[in-house]
Order: C-alpha cells, then structure tokens, then sequence
C-alpha cells in the first residue's frame, strides 16, 4: 500500500512537472514571438506613424474643424439675437436746445430676421460645402502620406534585396578570382583570365556599393516620414497585394473629384448668396429698457418697451447687383468645368497605373521562371570552363551577368507592382492600411 502511495505521488508530481514545462515553453513561444513583433515595422506600421506626424494631414484636419464652426455660425443665423445696450453722457458747455440735456439709456434688444431672401440658407448651404471639400482633401492628404510611406518602405525592400543579390555575387566572385589564381599558378588558365575575373569582382563591389546607397536614402526617408529610426533590418515584406480593374464608380469615389463636386455646390451656393441681396428683406426688432435724460417717463408713460418692423426691398442699384450675379454664375461654370476636367485626369491615371500594374505582373512571373533557368546555364557553363572544357572566360561572365540579371529584374518588377498598386490606393484616397 505505501509502494502504491509513493508510485502515485511520483506520477503526480511528474505530470506537473511536464504541465509546467509545457505552460513555460508557450510562454517563451508568445514572449519570443511579442520580441520579434516589437523588433519589426510593417508598411501599415509606418504608415501609422507617418499619420500621426505629417504636417499635411494634420493641417487638413484644422481645416476641416475650421468648417465644421463655419457651419455651426451659418446655423445660429437662424436664432433670435438678444443685446444689451447702455450709454450715458452730459454735453457740459452745449446748449441744452441742441442736445436735450444729454442721453441716458439702458436697453434690451431682440432682433429677428423674419424674411432674408434665402441668404441663410445659402450662407448653409455652402458652408456644408467647404466642409464637404474639407473633408475630401484631408482624405486625400492622408493618402498622399500613405503613398510617400508605402513607396519609401518598398524601395527600400527592393535595394536590400539587391543589395544581397550583388554581395553573394561578390562573395562568389571573390571565390572565382581565389579559384582561377591558383589555376594560373599551376598552368591551367591565363593570366588575362584573373584579370578579368578581379574587374568583375570590382563591379559586383560597385554595384554592392550602389544598392546600399538607396537602402540607406530609403531608410532615410522612411525616419524622416516616421519620427522613428528605421533600421534596415526592421522592415518586413508584406502580404501579397492587389490591383483593381478602373470604373466609373472608383472614379467618381476619389477624394479629388469628391472636392471638384463640393467646388460646384459652394459655387452655387455663393451665386444664390448674391441673388438674395437683390430680394425684399423684413426684420423686427424689440426694445426693453428705459431711453432719455430722465428715465422716469419711458416707464410711466410708456411702459419701457418699442418695438420696430422695417421691411426693405431693393429697387435700383445700377447694376451692381446684377454683375455679382452674373460673376457667381461664371464661377459655377467654371467649377463645373473643373470637374469635368479632374474626372477626365483621374480617369487616364487610373488606366495608366492599370496598365504598369498588368506589366509589372507579366515581368514578374516571367523572370521568377528565368531564375533557375539562367543559374543553371551559369552553373553549367562555370563547370564547363573549370572542368577544361571549350569555354572561355567571357561567357562565363557573361552567363553570370544574365543569372544575377534575372533575380535583380525579379526585385525590379516586384517594386514596379508594388508602386503601380500604391499609386492606385493614392488616387482612390486609400492610405493601403
């Protein structure tokens, strides 16, 4: 019975120990993962912070809020207004004919518009326009942003991908040229063949050189756009992204033809603004207080209030109401005619990007598929030339010059798809987000 205790205890205490080490072992999988997480920036990442910071998105916000209170005031144009007015003064040394004593007053006026000719709801009107318009190119901003952030980073995925395709050519290089070395000193190749072998290794150098330079402009951009530093190791290559086929539906959708519309409408709005100067108008205003030198009278004999109702209705003016109106209808037309003429832009650019897209994609498949193809030739015609056979130096470098060309144009292509896309998210005022 105390063998069976004992046997069962020990097993106990043995499935523990292995739930504890399981639970430590996910523990270290989330914690390893969270580092990992922390130590990369996605494109959405950069993206993010870029928004927070850029003065251009920011500034568009302001004026979005700064039309929001323009539609808040066009509103209260509706509301009575309640005024409190007082004065007083003793004219020493005029004739008291003249001046009647001086003046004393303490009044409370409400003031009504009971009839405007439809300026406020005009001054309404286009206040929600401008906002509208706001809002369209805060949107736009903010893809601007989107496109600077997403084309930085992918440059900057695209040169260190080059970068490492040009330092394993020279590493492979450097292994030739240590190769054909001692190949010459045993007889077997020319001198002219190290030689040439050393300037191919000078022009993977360079082109090492070249690809780290644009790592580190993109890198560069990338902070300036960000606020952060952006190390090269940080960033991640993304999800497979795709194109969409232009139509009239996107078009009309993009923020920049969301604002041409909104130019219309506020246009419109500003015409109906000066048509109503030239309407009747009927205001009334009531008064409550005391008015004179003496105020005891205003109360006693007319209890301390009046009222007024003063109607007004334009009759001549020479013209110049009229060519206000006639400017406000330029002005529409003129708007309409910019938006037809941004719808026409936006049209052709989408059709544009569509098509680079569409290549893009075409290149990149093609050279992914000549990859293998091209390092195999190279592999083959490097065995040949080692090996004794009819081959020469140059073809040689010449096989390798088209294997490294291929992946190169693969990085290229890649890029191209990728800024083709982005472009498009920019003209549909999309971030990529």
């Amino acid at each position: 019975m105390r063998i069976g205790q004992v046997t069962d205890s020990t097993a106990r205490r043995g499935r523990e120990g292995r739930r504890r080490a399981l639970l430590l072992a996910c523990l270290g999988i989330i914690l390893g993962a969270a580092r990992a997480r922390a130590q990369t920036l996605t494109v959405d990442d950069c993206v993010r912070l870029a928004l927070a910071r850029s003065p251009a998105a920011l500034a568009a916000a302001a004026e979005v809020r700064a039309a929001e209170e323009q539609i808040r005031a066009a509103r209260a144009a509706y509301v009575p207004r309640l005024l409190v007015q007082a004065e007083y003064g003793h004219p020493w040394g005029f004739s008291e004919v003249v001046t009647n004593g001086g003046s004393t007053a303490a009044l409370l006026t409400l003031e009504a518009s009971l009839l405007d000719g439809g300026l406020r709801a005009a001054q309404l009107g286009a206040a929600q326009a401008r906002l509208h318009s706001a809002a369209a190119i805060e949107r736009q901003r903010r893809a601007d942003t989107g496109l600077a952030v997403r084309s930085a980073y992918f440059t900057a995925l695209a040169a260190r991908a080059e970068r490492e395709i040009q330092s394993d050519t020279a590493r492979r290089m450097r292994n030739d040229v240590t190769l054909l070395q001692r190949l010459e000193t045993g007889g077997l190749v020319p001198h002219n063949d190290v030689l040439r072998a050393q300037l191919a290794l000078e022009s993977a150098h360079t082109a090492q050189r070249s690809a780290e330079a644009a790592l580190d402009t993109a890198s560069a951009e990338l902070t300036a756009l960000t606020g952060t530093d952006i190390g090269t190791d940080l960033l991640v290559e993304p999800g497979p992204i795709g194109s969409e086929s232009p139509t009239e539906g996107m078009a009309e959708a993009s923020p920049v033809m969301e604002d041409a519309r909104a130019a219309i409408e506020a246009a419109r709005r500003e015409a109906d603004i000066v048509r109503s100067e030239r309407r009747e108008r009927l205001t009334l205003v009531a008064n409550g207080g005391f008015l004179g030198v003496d105020p005891g009278p205003t109360f006693s004999n007319n209890g301390g209030g009046q009222f007024l109702l003063g109607f007004a209705l334009p009759i001549f003016d020479g013209g110049a109401s009229a060519a206000r109106v006639a400017g406000a209808v330029a002005a529409t037309d003129a708007a309409e005619a910019n938006a037809a003429q941004v719808r026409q832009t936006i049209r052709v650019a989408l059709s544009r990007v569509e098509v680079e897209a569409r290549r893009a994609q075409a290149e990149l498949d093609a050279w992914t598929q000549a990859v293998a193809r091209s390092e195999e030739a190279f592999q083959l015609m490097r065995a040949r030339y080692v090996g004794g056979g009819s081959v020469r130096l140059l073809e040689v470098l010449d096989a390798q010059t088209q294997s490294v060309d291929a992946r190169l144009n693969v990085v290229r292509a890649r890029l191209a798809y990728r800024l083709a896309v982005a472009m498009q998210d920019q003209i549909l005022g999309r971030t990529g987000q």
